[in-house]
């Protein structure tokens, strides 16, 4: 492919929002992930491990970096929905809340391995996983 062609293909994705869209739909499903597996969080430190999975498009210019005005409200909602729980610790004399899954989080977070990700159970998934991990 032509340098120019590639710098044309980049500038359409940087400014289309159909990436975008696909990112914030799997974020709900992240954060509750990155939740389960350091067992207790605050949100500075889920926006910061959000940030590694999309590093390469940060870096390319086609994510901001996740700030706190979209993550705590996902927070919020998980709580409501009791998938997860707040505790509110003092640290460096600030309060700072600290997350960890429920069981109904856990419950949910296997659901969705289950039904949806994994792709030996669904032949249209397999396709994607395999054509994805023959592109490498």
């Amino acid at each position: 492919m032509s340098a120019q062609k590639q710098n044309d293909y980049t500038s359409f994705i940087k400014n289309n929002n159909i990436l975008k869209s696909a990112v914030n739909g799997l974020y709900r499903f992240l954060v509750l992930w990155i939740i389960k597996y350091n067992k207790s969080i605050h949100g500075y430190g889920i926006m910061k491990e959000l940030d590694k999975f999309f590093k390469n498009l940060i870096e390319e210019g086609v994510l901001k970096k996740t700030n706190p005005s979209k993550i705590y409200p996902i927070l919020r909602q998980m709580e409501e929905f009791e998938l997860i729980t707040g505790t509110v610790k003092m640290q460096d004399e600030k309060k700072v809340t600290y997350y960890e899954i429920t069981d109904k989080g856990e419950f949910f977070i296997d659901y969705i391995f289950e039904r949806f990700i994994l792709h030996e159970k669904n032949a249209q998934w397999k396709l994607i996983y395999d054509d994805l991990v023959s592109n490498k």
